[in-house]
């Protein structure tokens, strides 16, 4: 990619976005850290390209809540310091996946997380990358579940899952 200032503006973009979508496409082979590092400038140089900072306009993104079902059960079934681990370790496991498919968490609301595709840099595929992030979630809560079970023989660990893309 080359950033020549003889490069057009929308050119310009249009290659930062293909290789902001290259690296996205390698976030199997790269930590979450690594590939955040790597977009980072990818993202201010698009934003001041695109005049994001100055910008009224509204944006198309794709949020995702995953919430963990009946988390007070858990609590009450475990100590305060295992329902903790229990939870944090879900959520940090949650957030990776997040961050793994191009997301970005928004919040932690006590037994769940939001996340947003689409922001700070919207690409074509947002709507697709949530979509995947929510179900490989629910299939690492499957997992979550029998370690919680083995660990703690707490039986029911679960978790919904919502995506609204607008």
């Amino acid at each position: 990619m080359s950033m020549s200032p003889d490069l057009d503006p929308l050119e310009e973009a249009r290659e930062i976005r293909a290789a902001m979508a290259a690296l996205r496409g390698q976030a199997e082979t790269l930590s979450p850290t690594v590939l955040e590092i790597a977009l980072a400038p990818l993202r201010q140089r698009l934003a001041r390209l695109e005049g994001a900072e100055d910008s009224p306009w509204l944006r198309q993104v794709s949020v995702l809540f995953v919430d963990i079902v009946e988390s007070t059960r858990l609590v009450r079934a475990l100590d305060v310091e295992e329902s903790h681990r229990v939870l944090d370790g879900a959520l940090r496991r949650f957030s990776e996946i997040v961050r793994a498919q191009g997301g970005s968490v928004l919040r932690f609301t006590g037994d769940g997380l939001k996340a947003a595709f689409g922001v700070p840099e919207p690409a074509e595929d947002d709507a697709e990358r949530a979509v995947a992030a929510g179900l490989a979630i629910l299939e690492a809560a499957v997992v979550h579940a029998e370690e919680v079970r083995r660990a703690h023989g707490f039986e029911g660990f679960a978790v919904r899952a919502g995506l609204h893309t607008g």
